[in-house]
């Protein structure tokens, strides 16, 4: 609908951890350990690869993933880098 009404440029993000919330994490046995719902985020954040199809099947648009996931995995494998 979006792009019938002239839209060319479409941002799409994936989804961070939510398993390692400060909600989520205060309800695991030890408060630091990441709840098991992260591995379906994963499976929601295979967007890349539409995103990667809508770019070669719409050459008239602009689509730009961006991997919440990853982003978010940085932040907590290495807290000190950031």
């Amino acid at each position: 609908a979006m792009y019938n009404y002239g839209a060319r440029k479409f941002v799409l993000t994936g989804v961070g951890r939510i398993g390692c919330s400060p909600n989520a994490l205060s309800k695991s046995a030890d408060g630091r350990t990441c709840v098991r719902i992260n591995s379906a985020n994963q499976l929601f954040n295979r967007l890349k690869s539409l995103v990667d199809d809508l770019n070669r099947n719409q050459l008239d648009s602009k689509f730009i993933y961006i991997n919440t996931y990853g982003i978010f995995q940085d932040l907590v494998t290495s807290p000190s880098n950031f």
